[in-house]
């Protein structure tokens, strides 16, 4: 048997950030994430964040054999998905759309009878003590949004899916992570 505690793994703490479409891909899991380019979104609820991907397949069958002969795959998602706790400015304006203008305290966002898709490039980061894991989506837009809860017992909470899109060139997503067991044979 080949198993092994030590390759078992626990996002402790992490935090998911947003960018502008076409910002320079974090290439290294050793590299500091811009503060410039980048904007942290804050806590999340204690259920952290779901990483999925679907796949849909099409069979490709032939008249000598019962089994389909290859599988085409006709097409794919990756999503992120998670509800923030912190109401801030970002979070909101990729919650509800649109984004708030004003000052001083007096500020305002419309929502639009025609909303427009927002797209961003988004960056999961994830630690399990000296472990560290990234995933840098180039182009993603918000696909779902929970109800936000307003209550006297709990943190409003604004859940969100995230669904990539095609980028304009290289890949789909970049997993990044300085865990051993990854490069273990």
């Amino acid at each position: 048997m080949s198993l092994n505690a030590s390759n078992v793994r626990v996002a402790g703490t992490g935090e998911v950030y947003v960018a502008a479409v076409g910002v320079t891909a974090i290439s290294s899991i050793t590299a500091a994430i811009p503060s410039a380019s980048w904007t942290g979104l804050g806590y999340t609820s204690e259920d952290g964040v779901t990483i999925a991907r679907e796949r849909d397949t099409e069979d490709i069958n032939a008249w000598q054999s019962s089994t389909p002969v290859r599988k085409l795959t006709t097409s794919q998602s990756l999503t992120v998905s998670t509800a923030f706790l912190e109401t801030k400015k970002r979070v909101l304006e990729l919650w509800f759309g649109g984004s708030f203008s004003g000052a001083a305290g007096d500020f305002k966002n419309d929502l639009s009878v025609t909303p427009q898709s927002t797209e961003v490039a988004l960056l999961v980061e994830w630690v399990d003590d000296t472990t560290k894991s990234r995933l840098f989506v180039p182009r993603v837009t918000v696909t779902d949004q929970g109800d936000v809860e307003l209550t006297r017992t709990g943190a409003q909470q604004y859940e969100m899916t995230f669904e990539a899109l095609a980028p304009a060139s290289g890949p789909l997503a970049t997993w990044l992570t300085n865990d051993t067991s990854v490069g273990a044979a």
